[in-house]
């Protein structure tokens, strides 16, 4: 059964809508843009590691001295430990994105929980590290996955900017979907996997700091308390 609030105030739309950082004493820390007024900007990747993609995306971020957020699948992760070991030895934060990237909310929270605590022990297994945000695959998520998702000691983070470039768009088009929305506090939602992000990743860059941003992973700007 939904929560009567979630009801009342349709909470994704709203949190989407005004891009706010919510605390929600029932569900939890919910974001989907850095809380600040300074020229920050994040940069995120998901569904990762795919050997051959990721180190490129790497590369190009060590190249350009950026540090990025990674929302990985866990069932990937322990398949290519290497790259997600790489991720956080680089300085990126590396986040959980579940373990076998099902729609939580089909899910029975048991079964929630199960997919947050799964890919959680698979990236502290590689990192030595506990991640602090989930993001539910698809940004799928209701009152029943907020809540298993801050039993899971996580952090909902979705995100400001949708490049949909998981859609086959081309490199330009990624671009073009930054250049219209690009603001303080921007989460940028890429991924991890189509040719034409990596393709696109030099020019939204050098975009974002022309326009004088700064690039942070989210572990940079977003305090533990917060969290």
């Amino acid at each position: 059964m939904k929560h009567p609030l979630l009801n009342r105030l349709a909470l994704p739309s709203l949190i989407l809508s005004l891009s706010l950082s919510l605390s929600l004493p029932a569900w939890g820390a919910v974001f989907s843009r850095i809380p600040t007024a300074d020229p920050l900007v994040a940069l995120t990747f998901d569904d990762g590691p795919h050997p051959g993609v990721t180190e490129r995306i790497l590369d190009l971020l060590r190249e350009k001295e950026v540090k990025a957020t990674f929302f990985v699948v866990g069932r990937m992760a322990v398949k290519s430990p290497d790259l997600v070991k790489r991720m956080a030895d680089e300085g990126h934060t590396v986040a959980n994105h579940t373990f076998y990237h099902n729609n939580l909310t089909t899910l029975p929270p048991e079964n929630m929980e199960l997919e947050w605590k799964l890919c959680n022990d698979a990236i502290e297994g590689i990192t030595g590290r506990r991640p602090r945000f989930g993001r539910p695959p698809g940004g799928q998520y209701n009152g029943e996955v907020l809540r298993a998702t801050k039993r899971s000691g996580l952090t909902t983070a979705l995100w400001t900017i949708n490049t949909a470039d998981y859609t086959g768009k081309t490199p330009q088009q990624i671009l073009r979907r930054i250049e219209r929305n690009l603001r303080c506090g921007a989460v940028i939602l890429l991924h991890d996997g189509p040719v034409e992000t990596v393709e696109a990743l030099p020019e939204i860059i050098d975009f974002i700091r022309r326009k004088g941003y700064r690039l942070v992973s989210l572990d940079e700007v977003i305090p533990p308390e917060a969290s």
